[in-house]
């Protein structure tokens, strides 16, 4: 059998950061996909961000879901657009823009709550060592 040279992981194409991106311009929660494709939301998590691999028949499905072609999914929502912009003028060229960005904020504000909530979760970890009780439970097994 014939070795053939792969790629590195990190270089190879990713196809959930492009579903995220659909998602999000499609106004989708992750909970709701998760639902409609039977996966539980950490599933979907993981696919977004490359940590599972997606298969054909999920790709296929989330295509349905999301009401994209599967092509879609696997291209850049960004480029496609500029590719869009430079071969046919849209009447409304302002409105995938409008989606875009509408998009990448959502992204954020969800990025930003979870950072809020892993914040507030070391805080209270943070707090909970400090505390007298935690200090004589340590003190009491030998730990200082």
């Amino acid at each position: 059998m014939k070795n053939y040279k792969l790629r590195p992981a990190e270089s190879r194409f990713k196809v959930g950061v492009n579903i995220r991106k659909w998602r999000n311009m499609k106004e989708i929660k992750q909970k709701d996909l998760a639902v409609s494709l039977g996966l539980s939301e950490a599933a979907v998590s993981n696919i977004e961000n490359d940590i599972t691999n997606v298969t054909l028949t999920q790709l296929e499905d989330i295509s349905t879901v999301l009401e994209v072609s599967m092509e879609q999914l696997l291209s850049d929502p960004q480029q496609q657009y500029l590719r869009k912009q430079e071969s046919t003028p849209d009447p409304d060229p302002d409105n995938l823009q409008k989606q875009l960005i509408k998009a990448m904020i959502i992204s954020l504000q969800k990025k930003d709550e979870q950072l809020q909530e892993l914040m507030g979760l070391l805080i209270s970890n943070f707090n909970g060592i400090n505390s007298p009780v935690s200090y004589k439970r340590l003190s009491s097994n030998g730990a200082k």
